[in-house]
């Protein structure tokens, strides 16, 4: 089966929006770009391992010239859209281009494991999410690329798992605690300080 990993990426002045309270806006805009580059370093050989695809769906400038600098296909993201919007262009773009399966990993991960993404990468359901802390999802895998349509917001998890069963299709909450901790609060950041010491540089 072929397998696009899509990595979905904002314009830093408009992420991390929670941290405002906790970082300068250049400090913010510093740790969005670390955690953005380190997902794509963690991200390519996962792929090559599975003989996946890897892509971003951004409408940053900066962020496209990265990918295509790393070599990766660059999905632009429809104007004045959400992040359920920008992956349903990335779900389309995925289906014209004769992939099986669509994987999203956010862009955001303060340490992933690789083992955590095998895991991800072997289930065989249609829909697996895997839920962050706050019951959001951080990585989604689909099975066609389009086969739900996406509900990103508060409580997401339930609701990718809601959307997945009224379609009858066969889905799993998955929790990967590396695939979890992503950093959208002042306490995440504190704990990832802890986790990931390269980010204290960005961040001061």
């Amino acid at each position: 089966m072929r397998t696009l990993i899509t990595v979905p990426m904002k314009n830093p002045r408009a992420a991390k929006t929670r941290l405002r309270g906790a970082l300068s806006d250049p400090a913010r805009d510093r740790l969005v770009r670390l955690l953005y580059r380190r997902t794509l370093e963690f991200l390519g050989p996962v792929a090559r391992n599975h003989g996946a695809s890897l892509a971003v769906v951004t409408g940053d400038t900066v962020a496209a010239d990265m990918a295509r600098t790393a070599g990766l296909a660059v999905i632009g993201e429809p104007q004045d859209t959400d992040l359920s919007g920008a992956l349903m262009a990335a779900g389309h773009w995925a289906v014209d281009r004769g992939y099986d399966r669509l994987c999203i990993i956010p862009a955001d991960l303060a340490a992933p494991l690789a083992t955590d993404m095998d895991r991800l990468l072997s289930s065989n359901a249609a829909v697996t999410i895997c839920p962050s802390v706050d019951r959001g999802t951080n990585a989604l895998l689909l099975s066609p690329p389009d086969a739900i349509r996406f509900r990103y917001g508060p409580a997401s998890a339930l609701r990718h798992l809601e959307e997945a069963q009224a379609n009858g299709l066969t889905a799993v909450l998955l929790p990967l605690e590396s695939l979890s901790f992503d950093i959208d609060t002042s306490a995440c950041l504190t704990r990832a300080l802890d986790v990931v010491p390269e980010l204290q540089q960005a961040c001061s």
